[in-house]
């Protein structure tokens, strides 16, 4: 019930976040006792520059309309205005970039050369031990 409340209450212009809170008397069953009324407290936190007063009785008329047995004094409104400032992590400046691409693209280049270097030579060694192998069995 509380969760539909916050979701419809979300929609009313201005309004951001909400949460609702009901009080309600569970022992009220057949045991012939009075039941206490009912009480609900609502937080809502606003974006726009919006008349609060005005807020609030647009909430608890909202409020009193959705429950059967709720009274308009038992309804009690926190309004809370969105902060403008975001709080945002620091941030740190760099001096060097982590990748530094000038030092290594000649790093990179001479790896492929190496690279292709050995493959040639272990292509070139292989091929003068199979020469090898089979002079010695003829």
């Amino acid at each position: 019930m509380e969760q539909r409340l916050e979701q419809s209450l979300k929609i009313m212009d201005g309004i951001v976040s909400s949460r609702v809170h009901v009080s309600y008397d569970v022992d009220t069953g057949d045991s012939g006792k009075t039941a206490l009324p009912i009480h609900i407290s609502v937080l809502a936190v606003y974006e726009k520059d919006i008349n609060p007063e005005i807020k609030i009785n647009d909430i608890k008329r909202f409020i009193v309309n959705s429950f059967a047995s709720v009274q308009y004094e038992n309804i009690s409104v926190v309004l809370s205005k969105r902060r403008d400032i975001i709080e945002q992590a620091p941030t740190y400046e760099i001096s060097e970039p982590v990748f530094a691409y000038d030092k290594a693209m000649p790093v990179s280049i001479l790896l492929a050369l190496i690279s292709v270097a050995t493959c040639w030579l272990l292509w070139k060694y292989r091929a003068i031990l199979t020469n090898l192998v089979r002079l010695k069995i003829k």
